[in-house]
């Protein structure tokens, strides 16, 4: 079955249209982007850094932040593999522990000026695409303790199911 023209059917979210818009809408934002060929990549900083996780533990960590209201943007890196990286405030003042029990559980953070792609970038694999709607308003970003405490608790229950 066909949609018409222009029109997406129910349940597929639009992504970002161009880059000079998505370049607009993150520079909007206070975010740091940069251009690079076919990629968009964000600068993490003061204000927003990134953690990246499975896709499986990136669900269950998505609807543990979002049940307690501080869900925030995600974004879905193409492979086979199936990394997301969770969007977060600033890590750059985490503690070393923290970084640690991330690392343990297969998770990566990005901080300290880690360029990360959004979208809509095209990486080895594919594009690179939001989870979600597109965040058109400067998002909300969780606590990155927030994260860290949401990945110990997915990971920590996983093993009892």
């Amino acid at each position: 079955m066909s949609s018409p023209e222009g029109v997406l059917p129910s349940g597929v979210l639009p992504q970002l249209d161009t880059f000079a818009a998505a370049v607009e809408r993150c520079s909007s934002w206070d975010w740091l982007v940069l251009r690079s060929e076919n990629r968009l990549l964000l600068t993490t900083d003061h204000s927003v850094s990134a953690v990246e996780m499975a896709a499986g533990i990136g669900e269950e960590v998505r609807h543990y932040l979002s049940v307690r209201m501080l869900g925030g943007p995600v974004v879905a890196l193409p492979g086979a593999s199936g990394r997301w990286l969770v969007l977060t405030e600033s890590a750059d003042e985490a503690s070393q522990v923290n970084l640690i029990r991330l690392r343990a559980r297969g998770a990566l953070t990005h901080r300290l000026g880690t360029l990360v792609p959004l979208p809509p970038s095209r990486i080895d694999g594919g594009g690179v695409r939001w989870l979600g709607d597109v965040p058109s308003g400067k998002p909300f970003l969780p606590p990155f303790s927030a994260v860290v405490a949401a990945v110990r608790a997915v990971t920590e229950t996983a093993g009892s199911r």
